[in-house]
């Protein structure tokens, strides 16, 4: 998603965070320290997405309570932490933006992405699963993130309110592999 006042974060990057020398080429991938020889790549952050169908087919999707992309349609999931596996941050993911319980996964697709957040853009690979829960019955909107939620085929319609183009491109990897 892309934010009209974001910078990418390869280019805030204006002084070593080594060694505090001034950079004279901003924004080069890798940042490099003619000083300290210091290296940092600016690599994609992982990022998890779940396609969910209740038993009449029907994907779930959340409606964002947040920007960016507040108010429109997303997959539940979101960023993994240091130390978590895939798997670990979907499930955690969904559990915290639905409290449902993720029973199985499966691998679909990735697509990169840019997260534009408080005028910064990073990169972000989006990896999606196919995901079936123990139930339903426990679903609830977690009410920092997530406005509610709705049950839906994913017609061009409910496509075009998609807030991230990776989500869009999963739905539409899911349908075709499900033909």
């Amino acid at each position: 998603m892309s934010d009209h006042h974001s910078t990418p974060i390869n280019e805030i990057f204006r002084h070593c965070p080594n060694c505090g020398a001034s950079k004279a080429n901003i924004g080069e991938n890798p940042f490099r320290c003619d000083d300290c020889d210091f290296v940092m790549y600016f690599s994609p952050i992982a990022a998890v997405g779940a396609i969910i169908r209740d038993p009449k087919g029907n994907i779930m999707f959340l409606i964002r309570g947040k920007d960016p992309g507040k108010g429109k349609l997303g997959l539940p999931g979101g960023f993994a932490d240091a130390g978590e596996t895939l798997e670990t941050s979907l499930r955690r993911e969904v559990l915290e933006e639905s409290s449902l319980v993720v029973t199985d996964i499966r691998y679909l697709c990735s697509f990169p992405n840019q997260y534009a957040y408080r005028g910064v853009t990073v990169e972000v690979l989006d990896t999606f699963f196919v995901c079936s829960v123990e139930s339903f019955d426990s679903l609830t909107a977690q009410a920092e993130e997530v406005e509610g939620f709705c049950f839906e085929e994913p017609t061009e319609a409910t496509l075009d309110k998609m807030a991230f183009a990776s989500n869009r491109k999963a739905i539409e990897c899911f349908i075709k592999e499900s033909i």
